[in-house]
């Protein structure tokens, strides 16, 4: 057993001895094609035999240095056939190194950091990244950093100051110190100022070296303003971090970084009783503004909120602010220039546009003057800084500087007596436009969000949806541009923006006015909603939408506003306080003149609108009585009841023919019911204020008669069952009785239950000749007067009804009158009718009335217009023949104790001209 172990130690120690004289050999010839054999010979050796551990280093050095110049110079080797052992070579090496171990790590990492000392310095004249981008050169920084780690923090001290005193090797400090940044750091600010910025430089390559470089600066700045009775020592570190900071990016990073907390008002007085101190000194010799605004220009936003923070109580700090937007505003006349302070601020914009709204008025001014920088440098900053300030301002300061920003931005690069200030005006005015429309969209979704004060129950003295707020903000704009006083506004760029955005701005005001609106609670859509859209009307009341100072807006956006025009006017007719209501109306009827006067297509919605809504969907608001659509279950139809009586034929006017008397649709009439209430009264406040709205669709005298001749057309078909008999001629009196009594009761009913038809029918027939084109309305109330009085008043004549028929006699002889449709002396029939009696009446009405109309069509053609545009009947060619005024005269004749005043006024010119 002992014999077997002697000869194995002595078979080893053979192989040993051979591959030690193999290696000597090898060596000797300074020949690096065998390299890789030689290289896997020197790591047995390191492993089995210590003692030639130099020597295998030294060779490996060797191996290293071929190695880098062969890969600076790889087309001068590409010949020769060694050049690739030693890059073999190094590949073997390197994973060796690294796997040696803690036993190892003390010889290996002094080692390699001699080696990469002596090639730095060896290739000091190549560039840096050069150097490290070979091979050789990264696989020996990774075996350093390797060993590094399995070193005690002494030993790693010590392999960080072999390298920090090698000035060609700082890129290889940074590389190396990713693995100890607590320990490069510090060490590398001890050097001097370029040293320094070497070595950060690479060492800023590995971002979370940032968190002990800002440790290291931030020791070493409180250690300098120390109280602690050794100034000497510290009068250079504040001049020092300054001039590093000039030079690199790393330490001003890490200087700015959390700064507020950092330069606290304590820290600051300190600081500045060493500047007082030592500013003297030659070191402080290159502290002065002009440096700081420099490095100011290269920080973050927060450095200029600290600035702006001390400008309360320190003049100097009031001059560099002046200073550095001076210094700002001249670097950005260049444009391929980047400036990190305006980056910083764009990339924050939402603190600093924050700051615009709550900071005093120097913070105010001085992120105005920021702003306009940013947004001529980024355009989309220049549209969203407009949005949110036409959102969250809340005053006339926030306003002008928004005025400020816009101008300003708009006429940077102008000089002051330049006669050419609208370089980009066409551009920037589609960014303004823009940014309204932003605003507008977004404020209305805000008023959509849940808010944490109505859940919380908070009361809040501003109780405006956020919409509300916009428009505010847009009236004060529009009435400064109004006022000619402000310069930057005269160019109308506010009014032109809104202009833009008519469409938008009337589908607002559109759903904000509509009853279905959705108001969900906990959001601003549960406020009342009739402030907002006062303000939205005064918004499209102040803008220009005729055209004459600014393009004609697209026929959509009129009609979309004028809709939402109309919705609004029956919203404030609910409104219960009388001068609001009085002022929505009237701002209504405004913005209705001005959409209709330029369009007739917009006169023709608006009317319509009007109409309809107030007779089929706002009756109730007017007076107007709804009419039964449907019968009550509990009655029977007359119909039904008309066919009880007999299988027989049943004729109409038939002697045989026995009839219940009832309302068509609803069954035998009953006493007391809604069919013998009182005609709805037109003289009320909504329905003045509806004529008022529908004149305001009518502009001059040719307005007033189109607009007049649409309402007659529209009250025709609105009421009309069909189209047939809407003619402007009047047929037989036995026509109606025979063909179309029902459709004439129908439409009598109609317009007696609607205040608003009865109410536009005066107003059409003060538009002559509109009146005329409403014949087949007018001819079904004398139709039915005509039958009813003949039926029933003889026996009736004191009954609620009686009263009823005469007052519709009274009002439909009014309304022809007014519209000239019945000549002097028909047109006196309104003062006799209620002096006669039921048949008295009947005659008139038939022999006057009907047949005069039935003989003398009711047609435009029969009225001239004058030199002032007004259409009338000549009095001296429309004399009406004796035959339909005969019956007045005997009438009269007959009664002339009581009708005899009226003979003189009816007659006597008539006879005179006979």
């Amino acid at each position: 057993m002992i014999s077997t172990d002697i000869m194995n130690s002595q078979t080893k120690s053979a192989a040993l001895s051979a591959d030690l004289n193999n290696f000597i050999y090898g060596v000797s010839r300074r020949n690096f094609q065998n390299a890789p054999e030689l290289t896997k010979i020197g790591i047995l050796l390191l492993k089995n035999f210590p003692a030639a551990r130099d020597a295998v280093l030294e060779y490996f050095a060797m191996v290293f240095h071929d190695a880098v110049n062969v890969s600076l110079n790889h087309g001068d080797y590409e010949s020769d056939s060694s050049a690739n052992g030693s890059l073999e070579s190094v590949t073997i090496i390197g994973p060796e190194l690294c796997s040696l171990g803690d036993t190892w790590a003390p010889f290996i990492a002094p080692w390699c950091i001699n080696l990469i000392m002596d090639i730095a310095t060896d290739k000091a004249n190549l560039p840096n990244a050069t150097l490290q981008s070979t091979e050789p050169v990264r696989v020996l920084l990774d075996i350093t950093t390797q060993n590094l780690t399995m070193l005690n923090s002494e030993e790693r001290a010590k392999c960080i100051d072999m390298m920090l005193g090698c000035r060609a090797c700082s890129w290889a400090v940074g590389w190396v110190g990713r693995a100890e940044p607590a320990l490069v750091a510090p060490r590398a600010l001890a050097l001097g100022a370029d040293a320094a910025r070497a070595v950060l430089a690479h060492l800023a390559n590995h971002p979370p070296a940032l968190f002990h470089v800002r440790a290291a600066i931030v020791d070493l700045f409180q250690e300098a303003i120390k109280e602690d009775g050794q100034p000497e020592k510290k009068r250079e570190v504040i001049p020092y971090l300054l001039n590093l900071a000039s030079k690199s990016d790393i330490v001003l990073k890490a200087l700015t970084q959390d700064i507020e907390n950092t330069l606290t008002d304590e820290v600051l007085d300190r600081l500045g009783a060493v500047c007082a101190a030592h500013k003297h000194s030659v070191a402080w010799e290159g502290v002065g503004p002009a440096s700081v605004v420099t490095l100011l220009l290269r920080s973050d936003v927060h450095c200029l909120f600290l600035l702006l923070k001390h400008t309360q109580r320190n003049v100097f700090s009031r001059q560099l602010l002046e200073h550095l937007l001076q210094k700002l505003e001249y670097e950005c006349l260049f444009p391929d220039r980047n400036i990190p302070l305006l980056m910083s601020a764009a990339e924050e914009i939402a603190t600093v546009r924050e700051r615009l709204l709550t900071g005093n008025q120097r913070e105010q001014y001085t992120v105005a003057r920021i702003l306009i920088l940013v947004c001529n440098t980024l355009p989309s900053e220049f549209v969203s800084t407009i949005s949110y300030l036409l959102q969250y301002s809340r005053n006339d300061t926030t306003l002008a500087l928004l005025v400020r920003i816009i101008s300003g931005t708009i006429t940077m690069h102008t000089p002051n007596d330049s006669t050419d200030i609208s370089t980009d005006t066409e551009r920037y005015q589609n960014l303004i436009k823009t940014g309204v429309e932003y605003a507008l969209r977004e404020a209305m979704m805000s008023d959509t969000q849940i808010k944490k004060c109505f859940i919380e129950n908070a009361t809040f003295n501003d109780e405006k949806t956020y919409l509300h707020h916009f428009c505010l903000n847009i009236i004060k704009l529009l009435r400064w541009e109004g006022s000619n006083r402000v310069s930057y506004l005269r160019t109308r760029s506010i009014s032109r923006a809104v202009e833009g955005n008519l469409q938008r701005v009337g589908a607002a005001l559109h759903e904000y006015a509509s009853l279905l609106r959705v108001r969900n609670t906990y959001t601003m859509n549960s406020l009342p909603e009739m402030p907002t859209c006062h303000a939205l009307a005064e918004v499209l009341d102040r803008v220009d939408i005729t055209g004459t100072k600014s393009p004609p807006p697209s026929v959509e956006a009129i009609l979309k506003v004028v809709q939402a025009t109309v919705k609004y006017f029956f919203r404030c007719l609910h409104i219960k306080d009388a001068m609001e209501k009085i002022s929505g109306v009237q701002s209504a009827c405004r913005l209705l003149r001005k959409l209709c006067a330029q369009s007739k297509l917009a006169r023709a919605l608006a009317l319509r609108d009007l109409l309809e809504t107030a007779m089929f969907r706002e009756e109730r608001a007017f007076g107007s009585r709804p009419h039964a659509a449907t019968p009550s279950p509990h009655h029977h139809l007359l119909m039904h009841l008309n066919q009880q009586h007999g299988p027989i034929t049943q004729l109409t006017q038939s002697h045989t023919s026995v009839f219940h008397a009832g309302i068509i649709g609803k069954g035998v009439r009953k006493a007391g019911g809604p069919d013998d209430a009182d005609i709805p009264p037109i003289l009320t406040t909504n329905n003045e204020l509806l004529m008022g709205a529908l004149m305001s669709c009518m502009d001059g005298n040719s307005g007033i008669v189109e607009g007049a001749t649409s309402v007659s057309l529209l009250l025709v078909e609105l009421v009309s069952p069909d189209v047939m008999y809407n003619g402007l001629p009047w047929p037989d009196e036995d026509f109606t009785k025979q063909v179309s009594i029902e459709r004439e009761l129908y439409m009598r009913g109609a317009v007696e239950r609607c205040a608003v038809s009865r109410a536009a029918l005066r107003r059409v027939a003060r538009a002559r000749p509109a009146l005329c084109l409403a014949s087949a309305l007018l001819r079904a109330a004398a139709a039915t007067l005509l039958h009813r009085l003949r039926a029933h008043l003889d026996r009736h004549a004191q009954s609620a009804e009686a009263a009823r028929e005469l007052s519709a006699l009274s009002e439909l002889l009014s309304v022809m009158a007014l519209g000239q449709l019945l000549p002097h002396p028909l047109s006196h029939m309104l003062e006799l009718a209620p002096e006669l009696t039921a048949s008295e009446l009947v005659q008139v009405l038939r022999d006057c009335l009907w047949n005069y109309t039935r003989d003398h069509v009711p047609s435009p053609a029969l009225f001239t217009c004058d030199s002032s545009g007004l259409h009338w009947r000549d009095p001296s060619t429309c004399k009406p023949p004796s035959t339909y005024t005969d019956t007045l005269r005997l009438i009269i004749q007959k009664r002339i104790s009581k009708l005899g005043h009226l003979y003189p006024i009816m007659f006597l010119n008539l006879d005179k001209e006979s």
